[in-house]
């Protein structure tokens, strides 16, 4: 009963976002420009470097690397699930979701779920296809591709967690944007978006191997390019421990706002 319930939250705002397809299609295009800059940076600097390698990545690992990191962060629209439900908050639109019969940050997750599954696919097959043109078919065995879904799945539950408890921060916070802000540079910087955490300086990747925002962009392009089962293990390990943190802190800030909301009578 509960599967049928959100999984029909998931499949109505599937067909709603084909309706705005050429939004994702654009999004996508857009994607699959940044990978071509990318393409024409990294191999300019294999070139007039003479590298074979550069921290263990060879030019195909690390423009495949950039595919799988971009998609993770790009398709999981981390910024309208927190501004969604930082406006529901704001306008009394999740009061009014208290007295229905589903849980609200399930039904978000739900709906997250539809939009991704609109977007990820197209954003890999065009980033994908950009990549393949310039160095060829990805270098990952069907283990690290089941690997690497797997990682994935998690990177986007981990993405929806994080971004919902920055919009739960409505009920104490006027304003959530910046949170979010800074959220998002951390993953860009220390997350491993544009670059795997191997190039950075050995104390700051020892560091930012440890926390969340590694677990989103680092962990699915690693094991993608083909890390040894030990290191994927540990990944994806890292992950489960980070979505299981995000589960309970959501759940704390959900619980504390709605007990807010009604000792105040919203």
């Amino acid at each position: 009963m509960i599967v049928a319930k959100y999984g029909a939250v998931w499949k109505v705002t599937l067909l709603g976002s084909l309706v705005y397809r050429g939004d994702v299609l654009i999004r996508s295009i857009s994607m699959g420009m940044i990978l071509f800059v990318f393409v024409q940076l990294w191999t300019t600097t294999f070139t007039l470097g003479a590298f074979q390698t550069i921290a263990g990545f060879d030019l195909r690992d690390l423009l495949w690397y950039l595919v799988i990191t971009e998609v993770a962060v790009l398709s999981a629209g981390s910024q309208g699930i927190s501004q969604r439900i930082d406006q529901d908050v704001k306008s009394g639109e999740l009061a009014r979701v208290l007295v229905r019969p589903y849980s609200y940050v399930a039904y978000q997750f739900a709906t997250s779920c539809g939009e991704t599954a609109v977007r990820l696919p197209l954003q890999a097959l065009l980033g994908g296809l950009v990549v393949w043109l310039a160095v060829g078919p990805p270098p990952a065995g069907p283990l690290a591709f089941v690997g690497a879904a797997v990682a994935l799945a998690l990177s986007l539950t981990l993405s929806f967690l994080i971004a919902a408890g920055i919009g739960l921060l409505a009920f104490w916070c006027e304003e959530t944007l910046p949170f979010y802000w800074i959220y998002q540079k951390l993953v860009f910087t220390l997350g491993g978006l544009f670059l795997p955490l191997e190039l950075l300086p050995s104390p700051l990747a020892d560091v930012a191997g440890k926390l969340p925002f590694a677990s989103i962009a680092y962990a699915p392009g690693r094991i993608f390019v083909g890390s040894s089962p030990e290191v994927a293990l540990t990944q994806l390990g890292s992950q489960l421990v980070w979505v299981g943190i995000a589960l309970a802190a959501v759940t704390l800030i959900y619980r504390r706002g709605v007990r807010k909301l009604n000792v105040h009578g919203g």
